[in-house]
């Protein structure tokens, strides 16, 4: 599939600039029809190689938000995303078994939903009642890290995966998309599992409180960009655990 081999192959530094372009897409900053400028603006603007750019485009075209000519300048196909969201999840559905590749696959759908939900939020002025629950999943978190340092309660470890999934479900399902939340939630109990796979020791878990802590205050004071950034690294990380873990050896039989 052309969109999570984008995704794959993508540097760090060209994946923060088609995140960067797709915020612009998505904000109309560059409408449908319009070019983007030039290369050589673009590296410019974000300090960054043509071959960073060229990777950031191609990421770009597997979402089919731009499209990219011979000797011509990249221009805006669509200012949305729900295209790209509906074709991956129908693709995947149409698989008889969830395997490697499928699982990837939802991963790079989960990274689209969340950003995009999570810039949404932090523009709406009735977030508060999302980052108010966000807040009370930290706080039972909090206790979870307590319970578990001092006698490892395993009860304690599966609440500790519940809230921290839940942060994500209620941050995607605060969203009016309707195409995206309907997405979301068919895909969420393969997200989850993927999610509670991974191994995490005690202080890996009290970093991630620590990170989730500064994305809520972000999210309360409106900070778009930040919340983005994060977001991204977060859900960008979810995934490249999973191909680490899973598929360093070009494995694709299925995942339990």
């Amino acid at each position: 599939m052309s969109s999570s081999s984008g995704n794959y192959s993508a540097t760090p530094k060209a994946m923060q600039i088609a995140s960067m372009l797709e915020s612009a897409i998505l904000n109309n900053e560059y409408r449908q029809g319009d070019f983007l400028p030039s290369q050589k603006e673009l590296c410019a603007k974000y300090g960054a190689s043509s071959r960073s750019l060229r990777e950031a485009f191609k990421v770009l075209e597997a979402k089919g938000l731009i499209e990219v000519s011979q000797g011509k300048k990249a221009y805006v196909k669509t200012n949305k995303l729900d295209q790209y969201v509906e074709t991956l999840s129908m693709n995947m559905f149409s698989q008889d078994n969830v395997d490697l590749k499928m699982l990837s696959d939802l991963l790079d759908v989960h990274i689209t939903l969340e950003v995009s939900a999570a810039r949404e939020l932090s523009r709406s002025p009735a977030r508060g009642p999302v980052v108010n629950a966000m807040e009370e999943c930290l706080r039972r978190m909090d206790r979870d890290l307590v319970t578990i340092e001092t006698s490892g309660d395993k009860a304690a470890i599966e609440d500790f995966q519940v809230n921290d999934f839940t942060i994500h479900f209620d941050v995607v399902n605060s969203n009016d998309n309707i195409v995206f939340k309907s997405i979301y939630n068919t895909l969420a109990p393969q997200i989850r599992k993927v999610m509670a796979s991974f191994p995490e020791t005690l202080e890996e878990r009290r970093k991630k409180v620590r990170e989730y802590t500064y994305l809520v205050d972000a999210m309360r004071e409106g900070q778009t960009d930040l919340v983005v950034a994060m977001t991204l690294v977060y859900t960008t990380n979810v995934k490249n655990k999973f191909v680490s873990t899973y598929m360093t050896d070009g494995n694709t039989t299925n995942h339990a």
